[in-house]
């Protein structure tokens, strides 16, 4: 089945892995298997004025977005800045020594001309407007008169990139860190003050987190918190942001709310979620979680007194009650 812009037919589920990156040419079928793999990196199909058509689960996860917002939009002024494509262009025009479009389509110029491709490092822009620096090897898409119809660009994977991404994210469960949550909390409370919006910090605790490593096992607290992270991310929209801090603490960023109630109700949806029992093995845990909150411009304008303020708030919660309190008006 070979490529056609636009193509929505459904991706075969059962087709064996395939190894992106010996792969110049691609056939459609072949990127279907592409895109379901689990390529730890980002993953695009575009056509070849630079619109994207695919987005793989890691590139959806590593973005922000879901595959169906971003079908058939031009990537600048999305995943990729005018600044950054201005870059790559003058640089083009450095090696060529002729002036190149300064649009997403410079992404397959090197190959719509004939030039050997090759990996080059672009800083891709989160959904929360964060900077994701990727590197990304560009591969031609023909049909079966070997036309070039579209590109590949694919995030290599290799044994280097994982201490990047250890400095990143939590190992054990994936999900970001406090490095990450620093660097997007910076860039939302940013947009916050220009849109004048709310922006939520929740703080979750798991109560005797380490009593239960202590009676049960590391690696029943290893799971529970995996099952934690997981129920987390789920309950936050992707425009959100959870984050594992240490030991049985993990915390939310919320951003773009109206108002501070809310964030209230998110809090307590996912206090809610989080309480449920959790199969571990063959045995079934219960949880006590308690969620402190905080949020701009309300109790500070930066990230540390914002974490300062849940981390108040948790502190007010005794052993009865709801398990969740926001923090006092500054």
């Amino acid at each position: 089945m070979p490529f056609t812009q636009g193509d929505t037919r459904p991706m075969d589920p059962h087709t064996p892995p395939l190894d992106p990156l010996p792969h110049v040419s691609l056939a459609f079928d072949d990127l279907q298997r592409l895109l379901l793999d689990a390529h730890a990196g980002v993953v695009m199909g575009l056509d070849l004025d630079g619109r994207l058509r695919w987005l793989n689960a890691a590139g959806q996860a590593r973005l922000g977005y879901a595959a169906r917002e971003l079908d058939g939009v031009d990537l600048a002024g999305t995943l990729l800045t005018q600044d950054e494509l201005d870059r790559h262009a003058a640089a083009l025009f450095e090696e060529l020594g002729e002036p190149v479009p300064a649009n997403a389509a410079v992404l397959g110029v090197r190959l719509l001309r004939g030039l050997p491709p090759k990996d080059s490092a672009w800083m891709l822009r989160h959904k929360d407007g964060s900077p994701q620096p990727t590197r990304l090897a560009m591969g031609a898409l023909r049909n079966d008169r070997d036309e070039v119809v579209g590109f590949v660009a694919v995030e290599p994977a290799s044994p280097h990139d994982a201490p990047l991404r250890f400095a990143h994210h939590d190992n054990l469960t994936g999900l970001p860190n406090r490095a990450v949550l620093a660097d997007r909390a910076e860039m939302a409370l940013q947009r916050a003050t220009r849109q004048g919006t709310v922006l939520a910090l929740l703080l979750v605790e798991l109560v005797g987190f380490d009593a239960l490593c202590a009676e049960r096992g590391r690696s029943v607290g290893d799971d529970l918190l995996r099952a934690t992270a997981s129920r987390l991310h789920f309950e936050l929209r992707r425009t959100d942001t959870a984050v594992r801090l240490e030991g049985g603490q993990f915390a939310a960023l919320l951003v773009d709310l109206n108002h501070a109630d809310e964030a209230m109700a998110v809090a307590g949806k996912v206090r809610h979620a989080l309480s449920a029992k959790v199969n571990v093995g063959v045995a079934i845990l219960p949880l006590d979680v308690r969620v402190g909150l905080a949020w701009f411009p309300e109790h500070g304008d930066q990230l540390l007194p914002l974490l300062e303020a849940a981390e108040a708030a948790l502190g007010t919660l005794g052993p009865d009650g709801d398990g969740l309190a926001a923090a006092a008006a500054g």
